[in-house]
């Protein structure tokens, strides 16, 4: 089924999600203080992720396994079959030559409905990769987790850690402010914000101190 490595299908398939969630903006004024998802290769996080963060249990096993490229086979299962039945010109043999990139051939509308339809269950479960096949409780999770992952990653410190950002978690290191940060004005991170941290507690003991 695919021509291209595992890895350049499942970053196109996640660089389009990341596109249609958080798109660039379309003033090209506004593009070098606000840019998309995408731009701050926020589908490299996702799935970082997915491979590395979502735990999953099946009858045989119990524990986190690389959850990225099956993801991303069920999205583009999604957009092929919601393709197949809300488009019915849609070019099958567009998508083919793409080597099954049936997502990114999707407007960004159409992969909105995609996720909608995944979300609501609306295919057929049986189409889908191990594990998500007839695993209702897993396709609906993962795909709520998508949405969270992709603003997660825009909004959090991830992109400023530049060349060291897919290096385990003690090993990153920041290199610049995050752009996202900016936008939203954060003013980013200090050890002097004030913080609760709970009420005095007095304990009057048997001995009568406190």
């Amino acid at each position: 089924m695919r021509s291209t490595a595992p890895q350049d299908y499942t970053l196109s398939t996640f660089r389009a999600l990341a596109n249609t969630l958080i798109p660039p903006p379309t003033n090209q004024d506004e593009l070098e203080s606000t840019p998309g998802a995408s731009d701050m290769c926020i589908y490299e996080y996702i799935v970082y992720a997915l491979d590395h963060y979502i735990p999953i249990q099946t009858y045989v096993y119990q524990g986190n396994i690389p959850l990225a490229l099956p993801t991303a086979l069920m999205i583009n299962e999604a957009a092929r079959q919601y393709a197949y039945t809300n488009r019915p010109p849609f070019s099958y043999q567009q998508a083919t030559q793409s080597n099954h990139h049936f997502f990114s051939s999707l407007s960004r509308q159409d992969r909105i409905q995609t996720l909608a339809h995944l979300e609501d269950l609306n295919l057929d479960l049986y189409t889908l990769p191990t594990p998500f096949q007839n695993n209702a409780g897993l396709i609906k999770h993962v795909t709520d987790a998508l949405n969270r992952l992709t603003l997660f990653g825009y909004y959090s410190e991830w992109s400023s850690y530049g060349s060291t950002r897919l290096n385990p978690p003690d090993e990153r290191y920041q290199e610049f402010f995050p752009l996202s940060w900016y936008h939203v004005g954060y003013p980013g991170v200090s050890l002097g914000y004030r913080d609760f941290r709970g009420f005095l507690l007095r304990i009057r003991r048997n001995e009568g101190g406190r």
